[in-house]
Order: C-alpha cells, then sequence, then structure tokens
C-alpha cells in the first residue's frame, strides 16, 4: 500500500461530484495555467486556491528533504488523482478534470506517511460534461471489474480463514497463510486504493501511526504479533523494525488486542467487498490505464527495501502479487497498446519476463523464501529490471486514451 491515513470528518462538508480525471507524473517545468504546488517537510502551498471547471492542472514542486506524495480527494473523501513519489527538489505534475463546481480537498504528504497536510480549491464555473473515454478502454474497465470482484470474494474468504486461525491460537497455520492471503490484496491495489479510509485500516504500516499517536490496524499490525520483533532487527535502517515499533508490540501486543484488531480487519475487508460488489461501483479510468505502473511501481518506490513486511519478510509473495495484478491490466488493454505500438507491446512483454524470472528463481514449494535471503546484489539487480518495466508502462496511459 501506499501509506496513507484520513480523515474523514474533514471532507465531510465538501460539495464535489464525481470528476473524470486524467493523470501524470512528469517533471515538466513551466507548464502554464497550473497551480503551483510547494511541499515542504511541514508545510504545502498552493500559489491559487481557485480553479475553473474542466481540467485543472497542478505542478507539485518538493522543496523538502522528504519524498512526498500529492493527493486530490472528491466525494466521500475518494482519491481521485493523485502524484506520488517525488523526491527532494524534484518535481510532478498532475492534471485533474473536474466536472462539478465546489471544493475539494488537496493534500501534500511529506514522507508519505500520516494524514497529509490538507488544503481546499474552490472550483467554480459550468458544470461541464465528461470527456469521452474510448469505448474500447471502457469495455477493458468493465472486463477487469470483475477480475477485482472475483480477487475481492478471494480475499473475504481467505481473510475469515486467517482470522478464525489468529484467533484461534492456531498461529503456525496464521503465519502460512500470511502471503497468500495478503496476494488477492496487492493483486488490485489501485482500486483498493481509490477507498483512502478501508485502505490503511487494511493495509497501513507502523510509519502510518506517526509514531504510535494513531492506530495500528490491519495486516501488518496482525503481521508483527505473529512475527515478534528480534533485537537483532530493530533499528532505523531500511527495512529495520524502529525502536519505538519494538516497543510499541511489547507493550500493544497481546492475544486480547489481536482478536479484536483481526475482527477489525475482517470487518474491514468485508467492507471494501461490500463496496466493490455494487452494481453502481466504478473507478477512475485513471486507475485503470496508470494501474500497471503503480503496481511496478509499488515493488519499486516501497517495498524492493523489505519494508513492507518487515516481521515476517515475505515481501516475495507481494512483489509477486504486484506482477500478477499488473500483468492482468496490460492483457485487458493489450489489442489498444498493439494497434498503436506494437514494438511497446513486446517490449513490456519481454520486461514482464525478466522481472517474472527473477522473481521466480527465489520460489520455495508453494511459496517464497524469506527476503532476508536475497542479497543486496540482488536485490538491486531485481529493482534494475522493475525500473525498466516502468519505463515502459509509463507510456500505456497516453497511449490508450490518445
Amino acid at each position: 500500500m501506499n501509506p496513507r491515513i484520513t480523515t474523514p470528518v474533514a471532507l465531510l462538508s465538501l460539495a464535489v461530484a464525481a470528476p473524470l480525471i486524467l493523470a501524470g507524473c512528469t517533471a515538466k517545468a513551466g507548464e502554464s495555467g497550473a497551480i503551483a504546488v510547494t511541499s515542504t517537510n511541514d508545510g504545502c502551498d498552493l500559489d491559487s486556491t481557485e480553479a475553473q471547471t474542466g481540467d485543472v492542472n497542478f505542478k507539485v514542486t518538493n522543496n523538502g528533504s522528504k519524498v512526498t506524495e500529492f493527493y486530490v480527494y472528491g466525494n466521500n473523501n475518494r482519491v481521485l488523482g493523485e502524484v506520488e513519489n517525488i523526491g527532494p527538489g524534484l518535481s510532478g505534475n498532475l492534471t485533474v478534470e473536474i466536472t462539478d463546481p465546489g471544493t475539494y480537498a488537496v493534500a501534500c504528504k511529506p514522507g508519505m506517511v500520516g494524514t497529509g497536510i490538507r488544503k481546499e480549491v474552490e472550483v467554480t464555473g459550468d458544470q461541464k460534461a465528461k470527456e469521452e473515454v474510448p469505448a474500447d478502454v471502457n469495455a477493458a474497465k468493465t472486463r477487469y471489474l470483475d477480475y477485482v470482484r472475483g480477487q475481492v470474494n478471494g480475499l473475504s474468504a481467505q481473510a475469515q480463514i486467517f482470522v478464525d486461525h489468529v484467533k484461534a491460537g492456531e498461529l503456525e497455520q496464521a503465519k502460512a497463510m500470511f502471503g497468500q492471503v495478503r496476494t488477492f490484496y496487492e493483486r488490485i491495489e489501485p482500486v483498493a486504493e481509490s477507498f483512502p479510509d478501508l485502505d490503511p485500516a487494511i493495509d497501513m504500516r507502523w510509519d502510518d501511526t506517526e509514531g504510535g499517536t494513531q492506530p495500528f490496524t490491519g495486516f501488518h499490525r496482525v503481521e508483527r504479533y505473529l512475527w515478534p520483533p528480534q533485537p537483532a532487527e530493530v533499528g532505523e535502517g531500511p527495512g529495520q523494525i524502529a525502536p519505538a515499533d519494538a516497543a510499541d508490540a511489547k507493550a500493544q501486543d497481546n492475544k486480547a488486542a489481536l482478536d479484536k484488531v483481526a475482527d477489525e480487519l475482517l470487518a474491514n475487508v468485508n467492507n471494501l467487498k461490500t463496496e466493490v460488489d455494487k452494481p453502481d461501483f466504478n473507478f477512475e479510468t485513471r486507475q485503470f490505464v496508470q494501474g500497471p505502473q503503480a503496481l511496478i511501481d509499488e515493488i519499486a518506490a516501497t517495498k524492493v527495501g523489505g519494508e513492507e513486511d518487515r516481521y515476517s519478510h515475505t515481501d516475495l509473495w507481494d512483489f509477486a502479487a504486484n506482477v500478477d495484478g499488473a500483468e492482468t491490466l496490460i492483457a485487458e488493454m493489450q489489442p489498444m497498446i498493439s494497434a498503436k505500438d506494437q514494438p511497446l507491446m513486446d517490449k513490456i512483454t519481454a520486461q514482464f519476463a525478466d522481472v517474472r524470472t527473477a522473481i521466480n528463481q527465489y520460489r520455495d514449494g508453494d511459496g517464497y523464501v524469506t527476503y532476508t535471503q536475497v542479497t543486496e546484489e540482488q536485490r538491486k539487480d531485481l529493482s534494475n529490471k522493475i525500473d525498466a518495466l516502468s519505463a515502459s508502462l509509463s507510456q500505456v496511459p497516453g497511449l490508450v486514451l490518445g
């Protein structure tokens, strides 16, 4: 997951509608007509908080020392557009098509954790008609939604078994299926992340608790209980368990507390299933066309260092699931890509095979070896292959929507 915690109350008074969004993430400077956003370690300054209906452009510059993100929120706190992983000194662009006037929330997230620093943008003007999305893209989205619902159904069923094991004290059985149950979630993360309350509740990390001042819930809280932090694992380095995290585990992780956390996890998973199963459920076209790159970037930006599953070291399960999800999305868009750029489609196919081969070398029975067995050199090689694939996938949105 991309770390995030939201405060739904902050958005209840916002008058918003359901816009269609097209987003990009590049580092072009001097783009005219864009709202300039300056993100620092403790600030999120906009040179204007007013915009007109239609395409609303943001140019986000990171003047802080931490990697940052920028989000635009719509009705019911849904994420309408985001630009992620903006390093210090770099910038990213985001274009959001807002069809209805109203007050919209935006947020910078220095360090990519917590609720972010929220601001509001007033959008005025006439209501606009949504831009037409190509029919073949809409058809592919519809097919992909069937896949998403299937994965969420599997997640719900497996989560029930997982939680039953935890509550029954069958911890070895729960540990054995931890990677497997998370696979369903990791395959559909771009859609799951459109629920900014459920996503963190299900998949947050300790880093999202703001030093333990926010409740630590979801899969990774249960993971910490199943694999209690060991002294040799505690430290401030990448993939290590922060001292405050380890201290919190020692004080808070007991059977009674984890039974409650497990129940909440299952409830949130089933809430996600309820939302996705609704006949009128839809998700933004941006999430669909940018989904393959988003899933691959999840590995490169926030997982290859071993921080995702820092207690269990089951990271390779997540990597494989992200690749599964990205390949499924590309399969739906393959005819559109091939029709416009067959060499690119061939390159993407070869790069997926390269990444898959790199991950499969760590297979162990029905699962994968612990990530601690993957050396720094091997992690770097895997990261390079993922970066190369991400660069190719970045061309997909413009191609299929162009």
